[in-house]
């Protein structure tokens, strides 16, 4: 590998002259290796590896690096769906000039000598971005995934978010790291914001260590499938049998599809809604109406 590509891996893929602490000599060196293609010349006086993720030079032709929703992915967290994915979120110094604009991007400027100039964000820059351009649900939903993925715990996820807007310091406070998937948060918050409280991953009484995504009172169980849940005929098989069973003892399962929860959100809240107005989620309640 050549020795200009070990050091710019050695800068997160992407670097600024001043950040290499670049001789005037290796000032001629990155520029030839650009020339030769051996990396990259993303504008003038920054470079890149030749595979730097195209988001990343992206934010870089701009004059920043990611954060917020776009970051997320670079740190395994998961991803809103479309269209809060959709635009390009970059962080650029007030003091850097922006050199292209785009009409997907969205600059967020900042007073910050920021460290790195460009890439990624930091993971708590990230997640204080992202839970201030959120929906509530999804802003949860994110934080959720940071807590389950990385080894951020909420006591300090809670000290981070001291600093952030009032909408992502409640986000912050509603995360939850039992939750095991982005579809699970954002259902939990709606729910919550029905007034209807659910426990996430609760044990059940199946003897094979299985959890359900949720549950309301203590009988009524929410089971969130993603889309590659769905993929699996073996999956769905098992999952058939599980229901069946849990509701032979007692429980009450209804099941919802990732596409289900973010097109229909109002008529899932309103089926389990339904539910907890009958008193059908709590063991000694009627379950007709008198």
């Amino acid at each position: 590998m050549h020795a200009l590509d070990l050091l710019l891996r050695r800068h997160g893929g992407i670097a600024s002259l001043a950040e290499l602490r670049a001789s005037p000599t290796r000032q001629r060196a990155l520029a030839r290796a650009a020339e030769r293609g051996t990396i990259r010349r993303v504008r003038r006086g920054v470079y890149a590896v030749r595979d730097a993720p195209l988001d990343v030079l992206r934010a870089a032709t701009i004059g920043g690096r990611l954060t917020g929703v776009s970051a997320l992915r670079h740190y395994g967290l998961w991803v809103p769906p479309r269209p809060y994915a959709d635009e390009l979120h970059v962080e650029v110094r007030v003091a850097i000039t922006v050199f292209e604009r785009r009409r997907d991007a969205r600059v967020h400027w900042t007073r910050e000598r920021t460290a790195p100039q460009f890439g990624v964000a930091p993971l708590e820059s990230v997640l204080a971005r992202a839970a201030s351009t959120l929906p509530r649900a999804l802003a949860v939903a994110v934080l959720d995934s940071a807590l389950r993925s990385t080894p951020m715990t909420p006591v300090e996820l809670l000290m981070e978010s001291t600093t952030w807007r009032p909408a992502a310091r409640a986000a912050a406070a509603l995360a939850d790291e039992r939750s095991e998937s982005g579809t699970e948060s954002v259902l939990r918050v709606l729910l919550l914001e029905a007034g209807i409280p659910s426990t996430p991953q609760p044990a059940l009484p199946t003897g094979d260590h299985h959890r359900a995504d949720l549950l309301i009172g203590d009988r009524l169980l929410i089971e969130c499938d993603s889309e590659a849940h769905h993929a699996e005929p073996s999956t769905r098989r098992a999952d058939a049998a599980r229901d069946a069973l849990l509701t032979s003892i007692g429980f009450i399962v209804l099941r919802y599809d990732y596409r289900r929860v973010f097109n229909d959100p109002a008529g899932v809240i309103a089926e389990i809604a339904a539910v907890v107005e009958r008193g059908d989620h709590v063991s000694a309640g009627p379950t007709h109406r008198p």
